[in-house]
Parts: C-alpha cells; structure tokens; sequence
C-alpha cells in the first residue's frame, strides 16, 4: 500500500506501508491533514485502487462509472 499527497495538483508519493499497518497509517494521515489545514491525501491499495481522504476523516473510493 502507499500513500500519497496532493498539493500542487498531482499525486505524490510518501510512503509504502504493509496492510496489517493501514488502520495506524490512516488515522495518522488523516490527522496530519487535519493539523495541515486539509491536505489532499489518498492510499493507493495493492490492487491499484486509490482511495480518498473525506472530509470525515476517512479514506473511501470514488464511485466507479457505469458503462
């Protein structure tokens, strides 16, 4: 897994993390967003899926489109 940061209009890489690690590097990241006034940040899973940071706090998928 690794997570990325946006603040210039691209994605960045920060880190790769394990999975057993997600919950920690997730709830740190949101609150390192929090604390940076709304930092744009996601995880991008092993399978490639990228989720998103909400403003909940959470990190979630976008939607995908209907074909």
């Amino acid at each position: 897994m690794r997570l990325q940061i946006n603040t210039t209009g691209a994605w960045r890489n920060l880190f790769d993390f394990a999975t057993d690690l997600a919950a920690g590097v997730e709830d740190a990241a949101a609150a390192l967003s929090r604390a940076a006034g709304g930092v744009n940040m996601a995880v991008l899973d092993d399978d490639g899926t990228r989720r998103y940071l909400n403003e909940w706090g959470v990190f979630r998928a976008l939607r995908e489109e209907v074909q």
